[in-house]
Order: C-alpha cells, then structure tokens, then sequence
C-alpha cells in the first residue's frame, strides 16, 4: 500500500498554524533598580599636629572611618587618649610622635585602646597609670593588631592584649622598656592573653619591672630575630608561656640580669597546658646568665621540645634544658662574655 503523503503534510500545517495563532507571553516585568551603593570615597588621610586638619590624635580618630590613615607630624601630644572603633592607621610622619599621660586614660585602660583591626606606626607612648594599677600603653581588645617602629616605656603595662581567640598581635621593630609596678609583679613589658598569634619580630623587650619581658597566652607564639634583656633591672622571667600552646622562638639574644626574680629564663606551661598546640622551637638563639642561680627551661609538664644550636653564656647544658627532652642538640657553652646590643629597634 503506497503512504498518504498529502494527508501528513496537512495534518502538520494545520498544527503549525494553530501554535502560532495561539497569543504570545506577556514580557517579563522590569528588574528593580538595583540598591543604591555608598561610593564615599576611602583611605582618606587625616592629618594632626600643629596647623594641620586635627590638633589631637582623640580627634581625628573620632573622625576616622574604615580604612583612613591618621598622619601625626613629630611633637609631644599629652593626655591625648583614643579608643579605636575604626579599620585605620595611626602613624607619624617622621621620627616618634610622643602619646603622653599624665593623668589616667577616661576609660580606665590605656592612651591607646584598639578595637578592631588596627595598625600603630611610629608612636612613643608612656605614662599610662589607672586606678586598677593596670593600665597601659596600648590595650588590644579585639581585631587584628600590628605595631611597627614604637616605642612603649615607664607605663604600667606596655602592651596589655585581652582575649580574643580569633584575633592576632604582630610587632616589628618596636621597643618595650621600664614597664611595670614592681611587687608583686603582675604588670608587664608585654602582655597578650588569648588571641590567634602573637608575633614578636626585630624587637627589644628589656628592663621590665618585677615583671616579666614578654608574657603570653596565645594559641601560638613566634619570637625571632629579637632581644629580650634584664640588664639591671628586678625582671622574672624573660619569656613566659604559661598555657603551654605552639611557641618558636629563633635568632633572639635573651639576657637573664643578675636581679632577676626568678631563676628560670624561659617558663612553659607553669599554670597548665590549656592551649591544644604543645609545638615548641627554641633554636639559635644566645642564652645569656648572670644570676648565681639559673634554669634555663622550665618546663614542668616535661614537654618534648626542639632546642637546638643555642649558644649559652653563664649557665651549662644541663641547666639550660633542665631534663627537658625531645632534639636537644647542638646547644653549646662558650666562655666569652656576648656583647649586648642594646641600640633602638625602631628604623623611623
């Protein structure tokens, strides 16, 4: 039987007819207007100093926004406190500009009190004294904290860090000097409680007053290329972890003075191993003594540890690692008295 052609095709030009006669779809509803965006312009610079935008630090912080960088020319700012809400930089323009206190802080804590991310270049700050008797150059309370090229000295504390577990504190190049109270030694050089890391990178810590040189609680601690002297000062220790954590410290020249408190150089975990990191490295470093007493590790928990290549001045081997295990090798005694440079970090 031959196939119907003609009647296909006119069963499919009836059905292409119909679809195009049936009525098209309406257009699609215009989109919104999209939001409206804030197009302020960022990283202003605000200027401070004589003659300049802002007479004071305090004011032109508090016309700051997120991400501004405050410029301080040279000079003595007294009993000019700021407490920093914003994303800035607070910077001088050449040499140090002097933050000095000599009344307290309006909010019981430091000349500088930072809250969020933050970065301190070029600043002298001293004098800080509260009614608490812990009050401090710089208080971190949040954020991320970087200090470059300052000098923090003959406050209670020079640096006091609150917790802030997700937060960090870097420093390069800074000097902490003649912090503290004395008896019974709880006010610092330097301080940090719980945050991320702290980084203590070409800088020098020395002469703390009946406290310690460096204290920290961070979950990982990294001292490098730095100096941390007694000299003639009533210092403990010079390097205190007490809550264990990661820690390095490389390529550091660490003076104990012949009036420290305390017989050991370097305290680890002394209050309880609370953080989760137990990672420590201490190589390369100068260990210097002077006391007639010394443990250069204490380390109660005896927690395996890598100290390596350390050279060691007025105390043995044995004394240094104080029956600390782990690699332990390369550590030697020499018999000539390191000379300490004791010159200024800061480059500006």
């Amino acid at each position: 039987m031959r196939p119907v052609f003609p009647s296909a095709l006119l069963l499919g030009l009836t059905l292409l007819l119909a679809a195009c006669a049936q009525p098209t779809s309406a257009p699609p509803a215009a989109s919104p207007p999209p939001t409206p965006v804030d197009t302020a312009p960022t990283g202003r610079v605000l200027t401070v100093g004589t003659g300049r935008t802002y007479a004071t630090v305090r004011a032109a912080v508090a016309a700051s926004r997120d991400g501004d960088v405050i410029r301080v020319d040279p000079g003595t700012y007294t009993n000019d406190f700021a407490e920093v809400n914003t994303r800035i930089t607070i910077e001088s323009t050449s040499g140090l500009a002097r933050l000095v206190a000599t009344v307290p802080p309006p909010n019981g804590k430091a000349i500088i009190t930072t809250n969020t991310d933050v970065t301190l270049r070029g600043l002298e700050l001293t004098g800080a004294k509260v009614a608490d008797r812990n009050g401090a150059g710089v208080r971190y309370q949040g954020g991320n904290l970087v200090m470059e090229d300052c000098y923090l000295h003959d406050n209670e504390n020079g640096l006091l860090a609150a917790s802030a577990p997700l937060g960090s504190v870097r420093i390069t190049r800074t000097e902490f000097a003649h912090n503290g109270l004395g008896d019974p030694g709880q006010t610092h050089n330097l301080y940090v409680n719980e945050v991320g890391q702290l980084t203590f990178d070409r800088s020098y810590s020395h002469s703390a007053v009946a406290g310690h040189e460096l204290k920290s609680r961070a979950r990982t601690t990294v001292i490098t290329n730095s100096r941390l002297f007694d000299l003639d000062s009533t210092a403990s220790y010079s390097i205190d972890v007490p809550n264990g954590g990661n820690l390095t410290v490389t390529g550091s020249v660490i003076e104990q003075g012949a009036d420290s408190q305390n017989s050991a150089v370097i305290a680890y975990g002394e209050e309880g191993l609370l953080r989760e990191g137990r990672t420590v490295n201490i190589s390369g470093n100068t260990v210097i003594n002077r006391r007639s007493t010394v443990l250069g590790l204490l380390n109660p928990a005896r927690v395996p540890m890598t100290v390596t290549n350390n050279t060691l001045y007025g105390l043995t081997t044995a004394q240094f690692l104080n029956g600390t295990t782990g690699t332990t090798t390369g550590n030697g005694v020499t018999t000539s008295a390191p000379v300490l440079d004791t010159s200024h970090p800061y480059t500006r």
